[in-house]
């Protein structure tokens, strides 16, 4: 017991700064199984907008996937800003309905800091770094394709390479994370993502795509983040993302 209380307060302590190799301003990016982040969920505080959403939600693995998302996205931030996850206060907010119960997940403390996450049955990932970023995990074991609804989110060139391929489920699924990662960065809408062509070898300009670790073979993630530019006032803008049921 001493052990595993020991080893939750390692995850949430600040990293020890490190004078020969400073911490890079990149992604962090992050897929676990929900289980693994269930221990610490008393230790990261969540707000109580965050407790009130879980409790409305079935209890049981629905509950659990929401619970270790909102434990998954402080850690990663943690690392990044060297602080204790339990002390990070995450916000969420709605840009279509304008409720802060859902929606956008930012952290008001640190405003140049930007957070992603998502969930699916028994898995949650998380993103946090210095430009807007998108994260997005499916659960591959039991994805059937379905030509109706691959038709409705995929170029015509998407949807020939996915036929194409030996397990079209799959490989529908690596397209859908792709772009649900630019949905949360403002770049598309779930209405539109058959405009969204991600055949080339390159991801659309100003968005770069990111390895994620941490999955094993039924899971399917992908994260994005998209340059912050500067109008002509020489300050720094960008899209919200479009990241609204987490």
């Amino acid at each position: 017991m001493r052990h595993q209380q020991a080893a939750r307060a390692r995850q949430f302590a600040p990293p020890v700064p490190d004078p020969f190799h400073p911490p890079v301003p990149d992604p962090l990016v992050l897929v676990r199984p929900t289980a693994d982040l269930l221990p610490y969920v008393d230790e990261s505080r969540l707000a109580p907008y965050e407790r009130r959403r879980a409790a409305r939600l079935p209890a049981g693995p629905r509950r659990q996937d929401y619970l270790a998302a909102h434990v998954l996205v402080r850690l990663c931030a943690a690392r990044l800003t060297g602080t204790h996850a339990d002390t990070l206060v995450l916000a969420q907010h709605c840009d279509d309905c304008g409720r802060d119960d859902h929606g956008r997940p930012f952290l008001p403390g640190h405003p140049d800091l930007h957070v992603s996450l998502s969930h699916t049955t028994g898995a949650v990932a998380a993103a946090a770094g210095p430009e807007p970023v998108g994260v997005d995990v499916e659960d591959a074991s039991a994805a059937v394709f379905d030509p109706a609804i691959a038709a409705r989110v995929l170029t015509p060139a998407e949807l020939t390479a996915v036929r194409a391929d030996p397990d079209p489920a799959r490989a529908f699924l690596r397209l859908w994370v792709r772009k649900e990662a630019l949905v949360k960065v403002g770049l598309g809408t779930l209405g539109r993502l058959r405009e969204l062509d991600l055949t080339g070898p390159a991801p659309p300009p100003g968005t770069r795509f990111h390895a994620t670790t941490g999955h094993d073979d039924r899971l399917v993630a992908a994260a994005v983040t998209r340059t912050i530019t500067a109008d002509s006032s020489g300050r720094t803008r960008t899209t919200h993302p479009g990241e609204q049921h987490a």
